[in-house]
């Protein structure tokens, strides 16, 4: 059996998922054996069927509909500690060429290197910088341990199928903010998410079909996901609303706990956090 799986969740965009995120994964040489596409029923099962090359993926499975429970259906599917790389479906490019761990080296030895790393610092998820513009990426360390931002879109993580601590929720209905609520509660369990600031990787966040909507459709339950968050954690984090209208809950950095998983104090106790230093206008 393979070090890692990838698994992508896709709907109803399975041109786009065949152009973009398997295309990528093919030019980065990720075995296809690795690959799993999940979609949400027997009719976009069909559908991928007749789109998708076979030769770029292992299997296609009919899982859950709606992000968060098909997450949580492939959680479901590997087993415990299974190491497990998410990707959306339209994922155009990986940038690995200004992190000096990772420049000349290939994809899969970043997969493996990112749960190495996990391991040795006792982190169950790690993520890349949000932004793929280099200029936000290329004064920043190389790794962070801070409470930061893994966004979903790009993903890896030590499986724990089973534990309820980890289980999204909040963002469960719409699956707006799922990312952020996720980040929130592994840093919370386990004290630490692990983050390459310096790999970066292009996606188109809001689409005009499939995934979770368009721009438009999402902003209000943005705004809601936000405001329940901010009502759950308010010492991890504040809304703050963009001028285009969207609303962020903006993560506080606060330093990675020392200690086992676990043993987090209750998330109402307030945390120091150190000052935010990032760019105006960064995702971080």
């Amino acid at each position: 059996m393979s070090d890692y799986i990838v698994a992508i969740p896709s709907y109803k965009r399975a041109e786009l998922c065949r152009d973009k995120t398997l295309a990528v994964l093919k030019h980065h040489k990720i075995p296809a054996s690795n690959i799993y596409v999940y979609v949400a029923n027997r009719e976009e099962y069909d559908a991928y069927v007749q789109v998708l090359d076979k030769s770029l993926f292992n299997k296609l499975v009919i899982g859950k509909k709606g992000l968060v429970p098909q997450r949580q259906f492939i959680m479901s599917q590997w087993p415990q500690h299974k190491h497990i790389v998410f990707f959306d479906d339209d994922v155009a490019e990986i940038d690995l060429t200004m992190s000096p761990m990772f420049r000349g080296k290939s994809l899969a030895y970043f997969f493996k290197t990112a749960f190495a790393e996990c391991k040795k610092h006792h982190s169950f998820i790690w993520g890349v910088y949000p932004v793929f513009n280099p200029f936000f990426r290329k004064g920043r360390e190389e790794m962070s341990t801070c409470l930061n931002y893994i966004v979903g879109a790009f993903y890896g993580i030590i499986n724990r199928p089973n534990l309820d601590a980890i289980r999204l929720t909040i963002t469960k209905e719409n699956g707006q903010k799922e990312d952020v609520e996720r980040s929130i509660k592994y840093f919370i369990y386990d004290g630490i998410v692990l983050r390459f600031n310096r790999v970066g990787f292009q996606t188109q966040y809001y689409g005009k079909y499939g995934g979770l909507g368009t721009f438009e459709d999402r902003l209000k339950p943005m705004r809601e996901a936000s405001q329940k968050l901010l009502k759950a954690y308010p010492d991890y984090g504040s809304i703050s609303t963009r001028s285009n209208g969207m609303t962020e809950f903006k993560l506080k950095k606060i330093p990675a706990r020392n200690g086992e998983p676990g043993t987090a104090k209750n998330t109402t106790k307030k945390n120091k956090t150190t000052k935010n230093k990032t760019r105006r206008n960064s995702k971080a």
